[in-house]
């Protein structure tokens, strides 16, 4: 077979494959995305903080700058 055949063939089987590989990655780490309802509590509470004053006063009752990670 000419070389030429291999330069038009090779590309239009393995470009697709590529493309479908890195559609289904994009979409399986969209959904692991949205599937992941972790919320971390000291962003929580530090958020809460600026809110209204309720939520402020338990804020400070926390102590948030002695909470570990």
């Amino acid at each position: 077979m000419p070389v030429e055949f291999y330069f038009l063939v090779i590309p239009f089987c393995v470009i697709p494959v590529f493309l479908v590989s890195l559609d289904y990655l994009n979409k399986s780490t969209e959904l692991k995305r949205k599937n992941s309802n972790v919320i971390e509590f000291d962003k929580f509470v530090k958020r809460k903080e600026e809110g209204d004053p309720v939520d402020s006063d338990i804020a400070k009752l926390l102590a948030i700058d002695k909470i570990a990670a």
